[in-house]
């Protein structure tokens, strides 16, 4: 820590006050599961670590996640496993493989639309401005407003290029699952 203060901002911190202060730690949650099975409301899907959500709420302790991965990622990988031993392969609907296909496409037919990386960073700005580790109702409220309009715009994401590699097209893609 003495290190990074001095070589980053020139400050030592043994002679000078530092600043401290909570932040936003990690991504916390967003898969809804059982709790002793991993299992989320959609059957055969399992997950554990930070992309499970309940167990630590809006935040963790530091330290925790490599305990919560072990534990949770063994129950999730036991419990998984069984429900491929008792559950057979779902049906494959070629037809909405071909809709998601089409849809995923859909940012290449609109290269003149918002740019994806514009509207990423509007998102994360908004993000930490409102619904970050220090938050109240009223900058929640209006964060669901602004999502709201998020959606919109990010209905008319394009991009140029082609599907190689295409980080652009990614982010378009991922704004789609925020």
């Amino acid at each position: 820590m003495y290190h990074q203060f001095k070589q980053l901002a020139d400050i030592d911190i043994t002679e000078q006050p530092m600043e401290v202060g909570p932040t936003t730690h990690y991504v916390m949650g967003g898969i809804r599961v059982d709790s002793d099975t991993q299992m989320s409301r959609l059957p055969g899907l399992f997950a554990a670590g930070e992309c499970a959500a309940g167990i630590n709420g809006a935040n963790r302790l530091g330290g925790n996640s490599l305990s919560d991965l072990l534990v949770f990622g063994k129950r999730a990988g036991e419990f998984a496993a069984q429900f491929a031993k008792e559950n057979q392969l779902g049906d494959i609907n070629g037809n909405e493989i071909e809709d998601v296909a089409r849809e995923a496409l859909r940012p290449f037919e609109r290269s003149r639309g918002e740019n994806p990386y514009t509207l990423q960073r509007d998102l994360q700005e908004t993000m930490q401005d409102n619904v970050g580790i220090v938050r109240n109702e009223a900058e929640m409220t209006s964060q669901l407003e602004y999502l709201r309009k998020f959606w919109e715009r990010a209905s008319h994401v394009g991009v140029s290029g082609n599907r190689e590699f295409n980080p652009g097209w990614h982010t378009a893609l991922d704004l789609k699952t925020c």
